[in-house]
């Protein structure tokens, strides 16, 4: 069981470190271009046809790419506010099954999106669908929510078994809850 612990702990870390980096250098270079456009639009009057096309888009692929990283460290979709009450009325043994049941339907509900966007995708190559500008093709853009999708589907499969392995060693009854928010 450490091994495989061990194994998690390694993907995770690997997936939140390589996605977060690429997400991030996107909405940087993205948050950039956007500035640029602004200036030219308002100061000199011209600018690039594509160039909300290709902001609009990239933004959403790079959000859909940092899923799987946020939920790499359990800060999407799990519900912590129901959970963390709970933990705090001393409901111990229904915490570390709603962590199993939360983690397993997270990665159902993921690798569900993600398996059905194939036919979006080929659709979107065989018929060369674009953004409104007819410059930029959607494709990378179905592409990247199904790759962020399905690697948020890998993470929360981890995590079930992560929590089913803590809770046959009973680490649930005596572990703190990590104190997060949902909005």
């Amino acid at each position: 069981m450490d091994t495989f612990l061990e194994f998690s702990r390694r993907v995770k870390d690997t997936i939140h470190s390589v996605l977060g980096w690429i997400a991030s250098v996107l909405l940087l270079v993205l948050t950039l271009f956007g500035l640029v456009e602004i200036i030219r639009r308002y100061i000199f009057g011209v600018v690039f046809e594509w160039g909300q096309d290709a902001i609009i888009v990239g933004m959403i692929a790079a959000v859909s790419l940092y899923i799987g990283a946020t939920q790499a460290r359990r800060s999407h979709l799990v519900m912590n506010a129901v959970v963390q009450l709970f933990h705090a009325q001393g409901y111990y043994k229904l915490v570390g099954l709603l962590r199993i049941a939360v983690s397993a339907v997270v990665a159902v509900f993921c690798g569900s999106l993600s398996v059905t966007g194939w036919p979006t995708l080929s659709y979107a190559i065989e018929r060369d669908v674009s953004t409104y500008s007819l410059l930029i093709p959607l494709w990378p853009f179905y592409l990247a929510l199904m790759v962020g999708f399905g690697l948020m589907s890998v993470v929360a499969f981890l995590q079930m078994i992560e929590d089913m392995i803590s809770y046959k060693r009973g680490e649930h009854l005596d572990s703190e809850m990590e104190l997060t928010t949902d909005i």
